[in-house]
């Protein structure tokens, strides 16, 4: 199975973002449009303003828009198209004053400034409304059927950086939006499609409501059944289906129903939103600013993080390739993904101004996004912002210069893509042989949880995917709820990080999976509660004992080895087990396993220990049908980026190799591929400070080439020599020999 192609003309798209509202230099935008287009970009990104282009309800100025278009088309230049319809414009705030978001306390969320700043007027309308919706569609339609009558509109985007974003208020009780009478109906009709009868939702929220004129969405405690299912449909449900509405507008109104999409800014880690956002499109995206946030503050590196090789570390694993796998795994197989933002000035965050990336980190970040499995790529921007907080900061130019050795260095790479585009426009990464379990239930239950469960749940996954990088084992990340993940046998493991909430059907998933043959390693006390949070008997989900071989003995806290990052204060006496490490035992014994936030003790039954503190069982190996199921009793993602003990990532790497899992990796170079036919491209990653050499074996494959002609130092029929810089990537292209 091949991607299809989003350009018409089957190129890789690779671009930049030119123009949005406030806008300056519009003479000088169009007479940078021949340098981009001789660099080898093919794509320019325009982003529309709602407020700026109806200034008056039907009264339609496309005017500045379309003399872009034009300039572009004469260059050769695509158009991808973004809309900003949360930048509402004024007469419809005046003709619909209701209009506006409302929060728990009934407060309307009001913002009528006419400025796509800050986050692109987020949250804007409420989109429930009937009035707004109506103008909305009215003018999307008009954009679509005047815009596209252009050869060279490629794609449109619906949503740039989906969500509520940070006009939300910073205060931890707030609950979210939107509390507007059209919402709460929108909300209740889809409580009575989910349940059916006030009876069945009374039985899963332990209610007693007569009547659903009387259900209303809960305003304060987080920690209710009735806050799970509120959450969800707003960030699952609303924002899905305002995506999948802009989208049907669209492609109704497009005289050739070109393909639609929408971005995300950074994934929501651990949960499973992204994947019912990337389902409203044809396909998805996400924004990427490595050099902004490369670091947590748990992280060992944190105290470290002005070392440029840690910086250089952390943006290429983190930034780069944990988010995006992230929305890789979302955008779901034989569907295109897109990096519809990416890096190329500065972060400017007015005072704060970053550094100014080099050619390297250009280089660098752009293989990257092509080995996750990027289809597209658009710059933000060409040159630096103007504008306030962003001024100065994001451009791949400044706004004089004529040219820069980084917009230089992404023409020489958008050049050497597009000699031969099909292998990237049409492959993606083979299926990973490790599957790591994402829950919007989990992910649900601990955002509703006080203290700091949130931040231990998304920590401890990124802790997991780092450890696994590190190995060198590609990973697939699974939305455990829905529907279509109820198949995991293409996957050798499944790892279900700390997951202390799970339905009845994801527990019933996971068992079927390892009696069919597969091998589930599991953290402690997976199913603590159901996914209404509510404790169950055995303190794991039902069915969990029997799977495992053990039953639990005990549950506690377990402190730190030093600084305590997620560790809450003691009460009194005997709540928090001191530091431990556990050892390992059975044919993993000489290896070792730090125990994080808690520590299961387990009595077996049917399995083996394989894992002991002092004489207590703290892990379990269990053979359960065709296959073995491997339950932890603690957390263990954590330790590959915090409080860091490689024995931990060693232990892993010798239960991974025991379930047949091989890394890929070239001696001290990770490999990632992209596959279409019979041909690949490898991604050859140094992830350290020191140039590396080494052999690559073809394995009854032949080289093709070297995408940017500067890492071969030799090769023969049987194997290549590569020397890779520190911190960077090599490309070769492969074909089947025969």
């Amino acid at each position: 199975m091949s991607v299809k192609p989003i350009a018409p003309n089957g190129v890789f798209p690779f671009g930049t973002h030119v123009y949005r509202e406030p806008h300056k230099d519009f003479e000088t935008l169009q007479s940078d449009l021949p340098l981009l287009s001789r660099l080898g970009f093919n794509m320019i990104k325009i982003q529309e303003s709602w407020a700026i282009d109806e200034p008056a309800e039907g009264r339609y100025e496309f005017a500045r828009i379309v003399t872009l278009m034009e300039a572009a088309q004469r260059e050769g230049l695509g158009v991808y198209l973004g809309l900003t319809m949360e930048q509402a414009p004024a007469w419809m705030w005046a003709k619909y004053p209701d209009a506006y978001m409302v929060d728990a306390n009934n407060v309307p969320f009001v913002d009528p400034t006419q400025y796509c700043m800050p986050a692109d007027a987020k949250p804007g309308p409420c989109w429930n409304h009937p009035g707004v919706r109506a103008a909305g569609e009215a003018f999307m339609g008009a954009v679509a059927a005047r815009l596209g009558e252009f050869d060279n509109l490629w794609t449109w985007n619906t949503f740039q950086e989906v969500g509520f974003w940070n006009n939300l208020p910073k205060n931890p009780e707030f609950v979210g939006y939107c509390y507007c009478p059209h919402t709460i109906a929108a909300y209740r009709g889809w409580l009575q499609q989910r349940y059916e009868s006030l009876a069945a939702l009374n039985e899963a929220w332990f209610t007693a409501y007569t009547d659903w004129n009387h259900v209303d969405p809960p305003r304060r405690y987080r920690a209710s059944p009735a806050m799970l299912d509120w959450r969800y449909y707003m960030e699952n449900v609303y924002l899905a289906g305002v995506l999948e509405w802009k989208t049907d507008v669209l492609k109704a109104s497009d005289p050739r129903s070109r393909p639609v999409f929408a971005h995300v800014g950074h994934p929501t880690v651990a949960s499973g939103q992204e994947w019912r956002w990337a389902a409203a499109g044809d396909f998805f995206g996400s924004s990427n600013y490595p050099a902004w946030d490369p670091f947590d503050s748990w992280d060992d590196a944190w105290p470290q993080r002005e070392s440029m090789d840690l910086t250089r570390l952390y943006e290429l694993w983190h930034a780069m390739f944990f988010r995006n796998d992230l929305v890789r795994s979302a955008t779901g197989r034989g569907r295109a993904f897109w990096g519809a933002e990416f890096q190329g000035g500065p972060i400017s965050t007015f005072l704060h101004l970053g550094r100014t990336p080099s050619a390297d980190d250009i280089r660098r970040w752009l293989l990257a996004g092509l080995a996750v499995g990027m289809h597209g790529i658009s710059f933000w921007n060409h040159r630096a912002e103007h504008f306030w907080h962003e001024g100065n900061g994001f451009g791949l130019m400044d706004r004089t210069e004529g040219s820069s050795e980084r917009i230089e260095e992404a023409g020489r790479i958008a050049r050497a893509i597009n000699r031969d585009p099909g292998l990237f426009v049409e492959s993606e990464p083979p299926p990973a042989q490790v599957a790591v379990v994402v829950s919007e239930d989990t992910y649900q239950f601990m955002s509703g949880s006080r203290t700091n469960a949130l931040e231990i749940l998304q920590h401890n996954l990124r802790g997991h995917y780092a450890r696994l990088w590190k190995l060198g084992v590609p990973v697939d990340f699974v939305e455990i709820t829905l529907s279509e993940a109820s198949d995991l046998s293409r996957y050798t493991v499944v790892i279900l990080p700390f997951s202390p909430a799970i339905g009845t059907r994801e527990a019933e998933v996971l068992t079927k999976y390892v009696a069919a043959g597969g091998t589930l390693i599991s953290e402690a006390s997976p199913g603590r509660h159901d996914n209404r949070g509510f404790a169950t008997p055995s303190q794991m989900f039902d069915g969990a004992e029997k799977l495992f071989g053990a039953t639990q003995t005990g549950f506690s806290l377990v402190d730190e080895p030093d600084d305590r990052r997620w560790t809450p204060p003691p009460r009194g006496a005997g709540e928090i087990r001191a530091a431990l490490v556990c050892e390992a035992g059975a044919d993993l014994a000489g290896n070792s396993v730090r125990a994080n936030v808690y520590v299961q003790t387990l009595q077996p039954t049917t399995s083996t220990p394989i894992l002991m503190a002092d004489q207590e069982v703290v892990g379990v190996r269990n053979r359960y049908g065709d296959g073995t199921a491997i339950l932890l009793g603690t957390v263990t993602g954590l330790s590959s980026t915090a409080h860091v003990h490689q024995p931990t990532d060693d232990f892993f790497g010798k239960m991974l190799a025991a379930a047949g899992v091989e890394p890929d990796r070239v001696g001290r170079l990770l490999r990632r591929r992209r596959v279409v036919a019979d041909r690949q491209a490898w991604f050859l990653i140094n992830p350290t400070s020191e140039a590396v050499t080494e052999s690559v074996p073809l394995a009854g494959l032949r080289l093709e080439g070297d995408l940017l002609g500067d890492s071969v130092t030799s090769h023969t029929d049987d194997e290549i020599t590569i020397k890779v810089a520190p911190y960077q990537l090599a490309c070769l292209v492969v074909r089947d020999a025969g």
